[in-house]
């Protein structure tokens, strides 16, 4: 049987391909493909027995979990259901997803489980940008896992993971296996890049059987409209979460706060304001310029005929330690971040965010304080 492990990395939409999967479901089965998702946090049900240490637990998983124990005893038992499933089912191709696999440190003993029920196993990932990436990641850590400022990395610390998250799986499985695309390609100048297509075309080549039929079913089910879909924030609104983040305890963001995060994406003035862009072309070209041996190596090795990464002329690397990473030029880095992001705060889109905030409807009742619950597998 056959396995298709689609990896992400982080911020390479893979939330709306699992939105499509999700809609798409019943239409792929059809065709002879099962997808796994767990009712609750799928996207940790089977990456969580991968974890090696409590600090790798993200906040979504402490808030579940009081230990890492108690965590990977809930994922066992969502292995455990996944291995009956595909015992039942016997499907043409299973198929699992989760970004986080791609943060794992050591994914060799979850390969070895795969190899009990299937006998191919072919990895999928996207390759985005260096820059794209960076922007993309801030937003996240700032948004999702609530860090402060003196916990994000500048332009100048910033250190391109991608070749750091697929190498291992290519160790694994080998190049024969894997398929690497390029994330955030533009197909024609009228008609923008759609991930959830390009990830529809690969299932098709890997299956000819998987064809349009739950693409569709996708289409007329809008998952952008499925909360889980991450969308990007004003810029300004990124600043102003920034300066809340440091009233955060180590439990980080909490259902409060996504309240309110979802009432606030509902505010058409709000969303009209700007997204985070670079205001200096140096900032780019920096995280370029360090990215450089990673992406040459990332475009030799997987993108041969795609758009290849971009190759900045200069390339001080990510490991070197001359006077561009002293402590003096890394804190200089840092405020410099600083001052981008809370540039975003114009009077004028202070103004906005303020409006949105000062709502006048009551507040939702806070639900009673629960231990944490273990999350059930279907």
């Amino acid at each position: 049987m056959h396995v298709v492990v689609h990896i992400g990395p982080y911020k390479t939409g893979s939330t709306a391909i699992q939105a499509a999967l999700r809609s798409g479901q019943q239409a792929l089965e059809q065709q002879g493909c099962y997808y796994y998702h767990a009712p609750l946090m799928p996207e940790f049900a089977l990456q969580t027995l991968g974890l090696s240490a409590p600090e790798q637990m993200v906040p979504d998983l402490r808030h579940r979990f009081a230990t890492l124990e108690q965590a990977q005893a809930w994922s066992a038992r969502c292995w455990q259901e996944f291995e009956a499933q595909v015992q039942a089912r016997r499907p043409l191709l299973s198929l699992i997803s989760s970004e986080h696999f791609s943060g794992l440190r050591n994914p060799a003993p979850l390969f070895d489980r795969l190899r009990r029920s299937f006998s191919r196993i072919t990895v999928l990932a996207y390759l985005r940008a260096p820059a794209s990436l960076y922007r993309s990641t801030l937003q996240q850590r700032i948004r999702g896992n609530g860090e402060r400022l003196a916990d994000l990395p500048s332009p100048l610390s910033f250190v391109y993971p991608a070749r750091q998250q697929l190498e291992p799986f290519l160790n694994l499985v080998g190049r024969d296996n894997m398929v690497v695309r390029r994330f955030g390609r533009t197909t024609q100048a009228s008609q923008p890049w759609d991930v959830v297509a390009d990830f529809a075309a690969m299932l098709a080549d890997l299956e000819p059987g998987l064809a349009g039929p739950w693409l569709q079913a996708r289409q007329q089910a809008n998952p952008q409209a499925d909360p889980r879909v991450n969308r990007s924030l004003p810029g300004a609104l990124l600043a102003w979460l920034l300066t809340q983040n440091e009233l955060l305890d180590s439990r980080g963001p909490g259902t409060r706060r996504h309240q309110l995060l979802a009432r606030l994406e509902q505010d058409p003035a709000l969303q009209a304001l700007p997204r985070l862009a670079f205001n200096d072309p140096a900032l780019p070209a920096l995280i370029e310029a360090r990215a450089r041996p990673a992406c040459a190596w990332l475009n030799q090795t997987f993108l041969a005929g795609q758009t290849p990464l971009p190759l900045a002329a200069d390339a001080p690397g990510p490991e070197t330690s001359g006077p561009e990473t002293s402590p003096q030029a890394l804190r200089a880095a840092q405020e410099a971040l600083r001052d981008w992001l809370l540039a975003q705060l114009t009077p004028a889109a202070t103004q906005v965010l303020a409006r949105a905030l000062l709502t006048l409807d009551p507040p939702p009742r806070p639900a009673p304080p629960q231990e944490p619950q273990e999350p059930p597998c279907p």
